[in-house]
């Protein structure tokens, strides 16, 4: 696959003078060596293509590297460049597949990169003053140490927190009052309410924030399915809602209901939500998730 791009590679370039000198040469110029992750490489051309890999009529360019134990294998993904002049930008050729370098198999690139007619035809812009520029990229895959697992768990353990509010009216001139901090998963919670609203709507708002982790724990985005409860003190009437969020990694944020219930609902008592003086709200955490750091999926 052929594409074109303004930056010069990363890994290595090369430019050859008075280049008409070698251009059917089947032997390789061999650069000189260079360092990419850890390892000494070589950029291998051939001007009139490595014809016993089925490179005749064509320019070949390899990725040699030099220093490869007899048990170790490098992983790696190439791309090679030529310099178009007309254009001022880069030819980049791959395939994008992993090349697997070891002890038997140290050299990998393309017999065929490029036709030597097209190459070598000035009008095309691959030779300029009898110049040409060649490149490649190396990306040395290392293998990871460590996955993370995340665990999505339906009713984990200890996931119902209740918060009886007394003297309700005494908070009334709050914008926003807080409840303890309780514990699901790994991470801590509690519920956060605005007597009077957030919005132009007064009514009761109620959220629950993610707190701070527990020792040990992964700090990454939790996911909770929550249920949200105002409870009826003097029936089964309660008000419920659901919501679900990607609380992310700050402390304090949170999601919830902005319009739990009008102002003038609850603090008529009897509906049953406010007696003396004291509202109960409950949450739920239906599902949560969990993250750990582990050697292997």
């Amino acid at each position: 696959m052929e594409t074109i791009r303004e930056e010069a590679p990363s890994s290595y370039l090369m430019k050859l003078v008075g280049f008409s000198e070698v251009k059917f040469s089947h032997q390789p110029y061999e650069s000189a060596d260079f360092d990419v992750g850890g390892h000494k490489w070589r950029l291998i051309f051939y001007p009139a293509g490595k014809v016993d890999e089925g490179g005749k009529d064509h320019v070949s360019i390899y990725a040699r590297i030099e220093n490869v134990g007899a048990s170790m294998q490098i992983d790696a993904e190439l791309k090679f460049f030529i310099y178009n002049h007309n254009n001022k930008q880069y030819s980049v050729f791959q395939d994008g597949t992993m090349k697997h370098y070891n002890k038997e198999k140290k050299e990998w690139g393309f017999a065929q990169m490029l036709l030597f007619s097209k190459f070598n035809d000035p009008k095309n812009g691959y030779i300029d003053g009898n110049a040409c520029i060649v490149g490649v990229e190396i990306f040395v895959i290392k293998p990871i140490e460590k996955v993370e697992r995340v665990v999505f768990t339906q009713n984990p353990p200890e996931n119902k927190f209740t918060w009886k509010i007394s003297h309700f009216s005494y908070i009334g001139d709050k914008r926003y009052y807080y409840s303890d901090e309780f514990v699901v998963g790994d991470r801590k919670w509690r519920l956060k309410i605005s007597p009077k609203g957030d919005k132009k709507v007064r009514a009761l708002s109620v959220y629950v924030q993610a707190m701070a982790y527990l020792p040990n724990a992964v700090a990454s985005s939790t996911y909770a399915k929550l249920r949200l409860r105002l409870l009826n003190q003097k029936n089964s009437n309660h008000i419920e809602k659901r919501v679900f969020h990607f609380y992310s990694r700050e402390n304090g944020d949170g999601s919830g209901i902005s319009e739990l219930i009008s102002v003038e609902d609850l603090n008529d008592e009897s509906k049953g939500y406010l007696v003396e003086d004291s509202i109960v709200l409950e949450t739920t955490l239906l599902w949560v998730s969990e993250t750990k750091v582990v050697d292997s999926i």
